[in-house]
């Protein structure tokens, strides 16, 4: 039975990288929702309420992708700080190394910061993800990335370490 052509820019439109996203936020909110099941109502009220907004803003990322495929657009346009060259990224939208370096590098980033917290320690291991993020994000005034490096981890330290006497790990440096 062949594929009607409204059916097939619905498909087309959910696997653009944009409703990939939205779905994917509901996934990973609907998976974690289940594991807030055996909480007490008070533990699970915060996880829940983070939850549903992400699973909120991951139906509306999906629809908007959706919308806008069908319309023929993008479903956003990047803003001119984040506009990069359109041979470089993929400008139609279609999944493809180019458009896939960008989150996989951050993957990278992020991992490489979790597999460093026990072996640096927290304040270290942040430092350096800040450093590296911001960097990859295309930050380059050091009195930038000083001062969100710095105001981070001061703030961290003032209301866990401080206030709230949460230990963090301390790695090499304990």
């Amino acid at each position: 039975m062949p594929v009607e052509p409204d059916e097939r820019s619905r498909t087309t439109a959910l696997r653009s990288p944009d409703a990939v996203l939205g779905l994917s936020l509901i996934a990973i909110s609907v998976v974690f929702l289940a594991c807030t099941l055996p909480l007490s109502a008070a533990a699970a009220a915060w996880p829940r309420a983070v939850l549903a907004l992400l699973l909120f803003l991951g139906a509306a990322i999906t629809v908007r992708a959706v919308r806008a495929a069908a319309a023929g657009r993008p479903a956003a346009e990047p803003a001119a700080a984040d506009a990069v060259p359109d041979e470089e990224e993929g400008a139609s939208g279609e999944w493809s190394p180019a458009v896939l370096r960008r989150p996989a590098l951050t993957m990278l980033i992020v991992i490489g910061y979790v597999a460093l917290l026990d072996v640096i320690g927290f304040f270290p291991a942040t430092v350096l993800y800040l450093v590296g993020h911001l960097w990859f994000g295309g930050s380059r005034d050091l009195r930038v990335v000083a001062g969100v490096t710095a105001g981070l981890c001061g703030l961290v330290y003032l209301l866990f370490v401080h206030e709230l006497s949460v230990p963090l790990p301390t790695g090499l440096f304990g």
